[in-house]
């Protein structure tokens, strides 16, 4: 019997100062897709006059079908669904940076 094909990939998201997501993405995996991700935020916020607080996530995730799909307009309990979906799997958040961390490591 054929093992069914899972489709390994990484969740990203960009949360503001009160954890409301304001970027998510599912394109790439890994660190390499997490640096891709956080380029353009960094980007947006060097041409700010202030440091948005800001802070980037990101899940690893052995089967993209476990995670919520994007909804239409507003995404506001992004977060809320995704964590859920990550508990009730036992899969932990891989990394999580403040953006000012970020712009100030560079």
């Amino acid at each position: 019997m054929e093992k069914e094909k899972t489709n390994v990939g990484s969740v990203y998201v960009t949360l503001d100062k009160f954890f409301n997501p304001v970027h998510i993405s599912m394109k790439g995996t890994g660190e390499e897709g997490f640096l891709e991700f956080m380029q353009e935020d960094v980007e947006k916020a060097l041409k700010e006059t202030e440091m948005p607080a800001m802070g980037m996530m990101y899940y690893n995730v052995p089967d993209m079908r476990i995670v919520p799909p994007l909804q239409e307009g507003n995404n506001e309990d992004y977060l809320q669904r995704l964590e859920k979906a990550m508990d009730e799997h036992g899969i932990e958040l891989h990394r999580y940076l403040r953006l000012s961390e970020v712009v100030y490591s560079l």
